[in-house]
């Protein structure tokens, strides 16, 4: 594994503090970073060779359908496929490399973990038995929204800017109030993907939420079924609601209404520690050399050396000589 490929992973990690406003990090902290950039990756790698072990394959095919099933989940165009790659200082070869990794690894839990998980209804009414104040249905909204913001979005019709995230919401209300179906128009042109994706919602809201203005819980108190807000302004972005119904009392959820919640519960524990054991005989089966903790053990005094270097172009990554100083650990299969 590359030293360069580690500072690839860092240095996009510094942007998105960047872009949330966390600029600063201590050498040591950056020296920290680094090491657990590295450690994910000798365990992605150790994952991965394990797969190739176990004669699991992935096609060309099947790294296409994931990257398109991506772009779909995040609402990317071509064109913001190609700005998240170049964000990313990733060509477009590289970024498949890495998908063909991540869909081996999924092929692996699926053959090896997946099938080993089950739950029994003893294990079901225990576990109701024991979190029986968590399933309780509050007195609140449900809340269908669509959303608009002046970022960028990566979405289909993306609003940018101030004045065409206002003009667009403006937009949307017009259609709703001339009777365009709400679920519709969030699925088209809500820059909220996750949301948008279900029609907008619905949502649960408790009553007594303390997330939400007083004001807004009033204005949903006058309001009737099916009825929507007006474009609601919360930070830079614009918001519409639909009431969808109503929870009018507090109300404890049955064994039946919430098992397939348990079910699911339990599998994902079960699901992570088997996961967590199929990587520890995988790392197990590797020999590892962390050139880069050896360095920081031989230097302990001066992180500041250990700053990400430049990325090269994602234009022209081109093969590049290993060499020890452009090397961070060595991870062989035995």
């Amino acid at each position: 594994i590359r030293l360069s490929e580690v500072d690839r992973v860092v240095e996009q990690q510094l942007r998105d503090q960047a872009a949330r406003g966390n600029l600063t990090l201590t050498p040591a902290e950056l020296a920290m970073t680094r090491l657990q950039v590295l450690n994910n990756l000798i365990t992605q790698e150790a994952l991965y060779q394990w797969a190739r072990r176990q004669g699991i394959v992935v096609t060309e095919d099947e790294i296409t359908q994931s990257i398109q099933k991506l772009k779909r989940d995040q609402g990317l165009t071509e064109e913001g496929f190609q700005r998240m790659l170049r964000d990313a200082g990733q060509t477009e070869r590289q970024f498949r490399q890495e998908v063909k990794r991540r869909v081996a690894i999924q092929k692996l839990f699926d053959r090896e973990v997946t099938p080993r998980v089950t739950v029994t209804d003893r294990e079901i009414e225990e576990f109701y038995a024991a979190h029986r104040a968590q399933f309780v249905e509050r007195r609140g909204f449900l809340l269908s929204q669509i959303m608009v913001s002046p970022e960028v979005d990566n979405v289909p019709q993306d609003a940018i800017g101030e004045e065409a995230a206002r003009r667009k919401i403006r937009e949307i209300y017009d259609q709703l109030r001339t009777g365009a179906d709400f679920a519709t128009v969030a699925a088209s042109r809500s820059e909220d993907r996750i949301t948008g994706s279900r029609g907008g919602g619905p949502t649960f809201v408790p009553e007594r939420s303390s997330d939400l203005p007083p004001a807004f819980i009033k204005l949903l108190s006058r309001m009737r079924e099916g009825d929507i807000t007006e474009p609601i302004r919360a930070g830079n972005r614009w918001y519409i609601f639909k009431l969808d119904g109503r929870v009018k009392r507090d109300r404890e959820l049955t064994l039946d209404e919430v098992r397939p919640q348990i079910v699911k519960e339990l599998r994902r524990q079960r699901e992570e520690v088997l996961q967590a054991a199929l990587t520890q005989m995988a790392l197990s089966q590797m020999r590892v050399e962390n050139i880069m903790a050896q360095r920081m053990l031989e230097n302990p005094t001066n992180f500041g050396n250990l700053r990400p270097i430049s990325i090269p172009p994602a234009e022209s990554p081109g093969p590049q000589p290993t060499t020890p100083r452009d090397r961070s650990s060595k991870a062989d299969a035995p």
